[in-house]
């Protein structure tokens, strides 16, 4: 019973850690305006990890279009939205042993107008 106590502890302590790691990740606050249903497209550059990639951890609520494609962003307003959205996208990598880590995250701040 003990052994098993002593499991359910260290999954415990690892699991908090690993939240604490991602609470410290850099992060790039990238503010954008739009009018109405406008779409916007934000590029993440030419290359795409072998190991990981770009995912949204934080999804906007009032979209027609909040999706990745490859290396772009892209957010369109649901019709008669107006607002501020947020959305957060965090790349993650690894080294080929399925063990991903978070590198960097983007918080998008989206003012519909």
């Amino acid at each position: 019973m003990k052994i098993k106590l002593l499991a359910v502890f260290l999954c415990l302590c690892f699991i908090s850690c690993k939240k604490d790691m991602e609470s410290d990740l850099e992060a790039e606050v990238i503010k954008v305006n739009l009018d109405g249903t406008e779409l916007y497209t934000y590029s993440f550059g030419d290359s795409f990890p072998v190991e990981g990639g770009w995912e949204i951890k934080k999804q906007a609520e009032n979209y027609l279009i909040s999706e990745m494609n490859w290396t772009e962003y892209q957010y369109q307003a649901k019709e008669g939205f107006k607002g501020i959205e947020t959305v957060e996208i965090v790349l993650s990598s690894s080294i080929g042993d399925n063990n991903f880590i978070d590198q960097k995250k983007w918080i998008f701040e989206i003012r519909v107008k």
